[in-house]
């Protein structure tokens, strides 16, 4: 069992992201996050009870910390790292540890990503501190969520999809020098967020093998070892997904839906739908608003 750790003064400035009620996936891979600016004090960590350390595997929570500016610093069991400008902290699900404000301010994001299957690897991460290009970028693009978040507009929905993207592909950046990913895990992840942008394109398993210079057997392959699913599935659960937001979060009709996800009329979208989903797509918008 851990014991939290939570002293924050007054001073400090912290802005919650809720993904629960944003258009996007984020909530599949995002506990919770933030955006804070740290003064005075702060300390946030999980103390171990060594009584209980058959517990570990119930704590499903990885760490990652991206800083704009200011300084902190992380302690965990291997020892005690300064967290400096432009760096990223990791702390794998199960570990104890502390991290604190050691300077006059401390500007940085953080978010709590779920023990999903994407992020299984980060297990057989320490946790420590590392310089990263992909901070600054992580915190912006944070700030930018934020904003959006706190207006509405017409093009709301699309503009947080679109950052979610932006953010989770940044998060695989930040991770990738940990990842020990290969050449051709790291192009299939490009090639895939390419394709997630274009979901009106038709795509097909052959387009996809070919923009990665494989054969379809060996593209399939790669698909299910990366994603545990076949192309088509995956495509058909990432544009369902999106569907399902503009279903609640716009008032596009049918056919504007499929054809912002690639089915050829209203007809076949809501066939789609209604065999994955269980529900036609009208009965559930009309749950889901």
């Amino acid at each position: 069992m851990f014991t939290d750790v939570l002293n924050i003064h007054d001073d400090c400035e912290e802005a919650f992201l809720d993904f629960t009620t944003m258009a996007g996936n984020g909530n599949e891979f995002i506990a919770c996050a933030g955006v804070s600016t740290l003064r005075t004090h702060y300390e946030v960590g999980q103390r171990e009870n060594q009584t209980s350390i058959k517990d570990h595997k119930k704590q499903q929570i990885h760490y990652i910390l991206a800083t704009q500016s200011g300084q902190g610093k992380l302690r965990v069991s291997s020892g005690e790292y300064a967290i400096e400008p432009d760096s990223i902290v990791i702390i794998p699900a199960g570990q104890a540890f502390k991290y604190e404000l050691t300077g006059d301010e401390w500007t940085m994001c953080w978010l709590l990503l779920k023990d999903c299957p994407a992020y299984q690897f980060i297990h057989d991460i320490p946790a420590h501190v590392f310089d990263s290009n992909e901070a600054k970028g992580l915190h912006q693009t944070m700030c930018m969520l934020l904003d959006v978040s706190r207006t509405t507009s017409l093009h709301q929905a699309d503009i947080e999809i679109r950052l979610i993207e932006i953010l989770r592909f940044q998060v695989d950046q930040a991770l990738n020098k940990n990842m020990r990913l290969d050449r051709q895990q790291l192009k299939f992840r490009h090639v895939m967020h390419h394709v997630y942008k274009q979901l009106h394109h038709p795509w097909t398993v052959a387009e996809l093998a070919e923009k990665m210079h494989l054969s379809e057997p060996h593209f399939f392959r790669l698909c299910q070892q990366e994603t545990k699913m076949s192309p088509m599935k995956l495509l058909t659960k990432v544009r369902l997904e999106y569907a399902c937001h503009l279903l609640k979060h716009t008032q596009f009709n049918l056919e504007q839906i499929a054809a912002s996800i690639g089915y050829k009329d209203g007809a076949a979208f809501a066939h789609r739908f209604k065999k994955t989903m269980g529900i036609a797509p009208g009965k559930w918008r009309e749950k889901a608003i």
